[in-house]
């Protein structure tokens, strides 16, 4: 197997992972009650804004930058809105 089949097979091996561990979070997400989803949004968001500074001044491919806006976007989706206190 040469340098380039490993390397392949490595970020096949890392794409697996990953997804098994958005599947793992996106249940972890999905099992909380509203209360605790409200908690869970805001400190996503907290600490997704801190690592989008981090990555804008770093060296990090557009690719990099990319994924992870596509995937806090994902998992917000999976966390949902936080409903209108005044509705209630």
């Amino acid at each position: 197997m040469n340098e380039n089949d490993r390397l392949r097979e490595q970020i096949h091996e890392l794409q697996g992972s990953l997804l098994a561990m958005e599947c793992f979070v996106n249940s972890l997400a999905q099992a909380l009650s509203e209360d605790a989803r409200v908690v869970v949004r805001a400190c996503y968001q907290s600490e997704s804004a801190a690592f989008r500074a981090a990555l804008m001044s770093s060296t990090a491919p557009e690719s990099t930058v990319g994924a992870f806006e596509r995937d806090v976007q994902r998992a917000l989706g999976v966390l949902g809105e936080p409903e209108d206190a005044s509705a209630r």
